[in-house]
């Protein structure tokens, strides 16, 4: 009997402390600090860039096209962080010029269209109150670009077309505003403005092209002589500027 009232004793000991100690909570959207954020949305061309203009060097002559991004979010402390984003843009050049190169060269829209690749980095901002996510990001990186604006035709190719890409600083200032559906997952508007100052350069030297025949007025026989091809230097900088409303989702773990 004392040893049955013993261990009722010791039970009811360990029952009161156990319930003293507060449960661990799971923890909440706020507290997760890596997110990963996928989004897609429409690109509208603004500026310098959808100006088609003939007469500036760095008129774009783009239209209304699309973008998809994909960003990772790491929060240092509860509302602050570091954000590394992705973002792939494709805009279409104007009906006028859809079919025409900048140098006269046919081609299809298809191929003449703008593609943006941007690598950016920066400062983000992100806070959860309950379920409505905010955030705000300032980024700057890389844009890579490519285009029929690019094209730097090699003097001695009469029918060739460059390919070519060109690189340089790439901006994005954006905020959204989300709702969540899930306690790790969010939907969200995002409204961001986004560009670059890509440029590209390219120098040809003098190329032997071929020869050309001549008649000597004195024998009336004919010689030759070597035909180069003048130097060429290009120089190109245009001017990227987009507004760009998305939509997507916000993962958080």
């Amino acid at each position: 009997m004392k040893k049955f009232a013993f261990v009722i004793i010791i039970s009811a000991f360990y029952l009161s402390v156990y319930a003293q100690t507060p449960a661990k909570e799971p923890a909440t959207a706020a507290a997760r600090n890596m997110i990963v954020e996928v989004s897609a949305g429409y690109s509208m061309a603004m500026g310098t860039y959808a100006s088609s203009d003939k007469q500036n060097d760095k008129a774009g002559c783009a239209t209304g096209g699309w973008q998809v991004q994909l960003a990772f979010d790491w929060l240092a402390t509860k509302d602050f962080g570091l954000a590394i984003q992705y973002t792939f843009q494709r805009n279409p050049i104007e009906n006028g010029f859809s079919k025409v190169y900048p140098n006269g060269i046919p081609a299809s829209s298809g191929s003449a269209a703008w593609t943006n690749n941007y690598l950016l980095a920066g400062p983000v901002f992100m806070k959860q109150i309950r379920r409505l996510h905010l955030d705000a990001k300032v980024l700057g990186g890389v844009i890579v670009s490519s285009g029929a604006c690019f094209d730097t035709p090699d003097p001695t190719d009469t029918a060739g077309y460059n390919s070519n890409i060109a690189a340089g600083f790439g901006y994005q200032f954006s905020a959204g505003a989300g709702y969540a559906i899930l306690p790790h997952l969010v939907i969200k508007f995002n409204l961001g403005l986004q560009g670059g100052w890509p440029a590209k350069s390219r120098q040809y030297g003098s190329k032997f092209i071929g020869y050309e025949e001549y008649i000597d007025p004195k024998t009336g026989l004919p010689y030759y002589e070597a035909i180069y091809s003048a130097p060429v230097t290009y120089d190109m900088e245009k001017v990227v500027t987009t507004l760009n409303p998305s939509i997507g989702l916000v993962y958080r773990f």
